[in-house]
């Protein structure tokens, strides 16, 4: 883009750093993967699940393949109460804008007078028929004439692909008959070469589908979206801070890499605070830099949107059985990555639980339920906390826990000594306060220092440890 392009349109920060939405101007090439994808997608008749990490840039990636290849496409999202019949609505409803207004599309493609009829036929009674709960909801019913076929006969007149997203979140029985449809969707391609399904879910959910029919096993593709590299997490970076002519120190760089832990999500995150907290909304013609608190600030904001989620997820896995434990054990571990042996050997024996209860329960966390919180390396079949910001936290959690236990160790000492009186200042809080970031901020300073060490190289000079 040409300096007069840039001054008249300036690309917008929010625009850039998108930790919430596909990544177009910060889009970086994967190349393995994006070959794959594009074989799979130039089969007839070849369905396609793509599987990964929440943030590791599955929907981008696919979006990206899509509209390279001109590709026409509609989307639905699942929820945990996302029946089939929402989803056939749902995708019924996003045919509008190509059988209704004619715009949106990629390719070009003729629609058959009788099939936009019957599209307009079939729009008016799913309009018309509604349901009304003992709630008093009204919830659309699909008309008879809505079935899976005909919707794979819309989509495939028009050259288009349906995506459903976090197909995973879905209730067993309604997985069956996606499986179901995707047979369906994999006999029209011999009419429509284009139509296909392409489900996306969480990374340990890639054979979900498949195992309930095992007819699908020779005709759905499996592609795994990996994590980032170190290496493409800097240069989304790089590419943002390009974008907005903004400089960049490497230390501070470094230390986004090593936050975001290879998920480009928190790294748009984190970039995108950095800039909102230096007042940089857009680009500019003279080149600035970022604030030298402002590191500190989109940390602490970091902190403050996750910190409840982070209570919910440690409070539901203090109630399994071994749950503490495990948690603990990562805490307490120097290593960054434990075997299933590692970890089973750190639990007292008392509190162990049986090996096939573990290996389900540690699967268990690594599934968006629990923020996928644990990942597990098939390479070297080893387990590891999938955030630095969830390790700092747990290291706060049971830092405080051993206050609050020597407290009231010392409470009950003193009422054994007939000293009623408690001391307020004893009883400590997790409160999102300035200590509660001082203390985190230093926990991960010493997080990177270790990290770092590790490796053999110290990347980032830090002044302050953690005492």
């Amino acid at each position: 883009m040409n300096l007069l392009s840039k001054i008249y349109k300036k690309d917008k920060l929010e625009d850039i750093f998108t930790p919430n939405t596909i990544a177009k101007l910060t889009y970086i090439n994967r190349s393995i993967v994006e070959k794959d994808l594009e074989k799979y997608l130039s089969l007839p008749g070849k369905q396609i699940i793509v599987y990964g990490h929440s943030g590791s840039g599955k929907t981008t990636l696919i979006r990206k393949s899509l509209n390279n290849k001109r590709q026409n496409f509609i989307k639905t999202h699942c929820e945990s109460k996302t029946t089939f019949d929402d989803l056939l609505l749902q995708a019924f409803d996003d045919l509008n804008k190509f059988y209704i207004h004619e715009k949106n599309s990629n390719s070009q493609y003729s629609i058959s007078a009788e099939l936009k009829a019957e599209y307009a036929g079939l729009s008016s009674k799913v309009n018309e028929t509604k349901n009304t709960s003992h709630e008093k909801k009204e919830t659309r019913i699909v008309p008879i004439q809505l079935t899976p076929q005909k919707l794979a006969q819309f989509l495939g007149e028009i050259n288009c692909v349906w995506l459903i997203e976090d197909f995973h979140k879905v209730a067993e029985i309604e997985k069956r008959r996606i499986a179901d449809v995707v047979k369906i969707f994999i006999d029209t391609a011999n009419d429509y070469k284009e139509v296909r399904i392409i489900c996306i879910g969480a990374v340990a959910t890639a054979r979900e589908l498949i195992e309930l029919d095992n007819n699908l096993n020779n005709r759905v593709a499996e592609l795994q979206v990996p994590l980032l590299s170190e290496d493409e997490i800097s240069q989304i970076i790089n590419k943002g801070f390009s974008l907005l002519n903004v400089n960049i120190d490497d230390s501070t760089k470094e230390k986004v890499v090593f936050y975001s832990n290879n998920l480009a999500a928190i790294a748009h995150q984190i970039c995108f605070d950095l800039c909102f907290d230096s007042e940089i909304r857009s680009w500019s013609f003279f080149k600035r830099n970022i604030k030298t608190t402002s590191f500190k600030e989109a940390v602490n904001s970091y902190v403050r949107k996750n910190s409840d989620t982070f209570t919910k997820i440690y409070d539901t896995i203090i109630r399994e059985p071994s749950g503490w434990n495990i948690l603990k054990t990562f805490e307490n571990s120097a290593k960054e990555m434990l075997s299933f042996n590692e970890i089973k050997n750190k639990i007292p024996k008392n509190k162990r639980i049986a090996d096939e209860e573990m290996l389900t329960f540690l699967s268990q966390l690594q599934l968006p339920e629990y923020k996928e919180i644990l990942r597990y390396d098939r390479s070297s079949q080893k387990y590891s906390l999938a955030s630095p910001f969830f390790k700092a936290f747990l290291k706060m959690k049971f830092a405080l826990e051993k206050t609050e236990h020597s407290n009231a160790i010392k409470t009950s000492d003193n009422r054994r000594n007939n000293k009623y009186s408690i001391d307020s200042s004893h009883t400590q809080d997790f409160n999102i306060d300035e200590d509660y970031f001082t203390s985190f901020n230093e926990i991960l300073e010493r997080l990177i220092l270790e990290s770092g060490a590790k490796s053999g190289r110290i990347r980032i000079k830090h002044t302050r440890r953690l005492k």
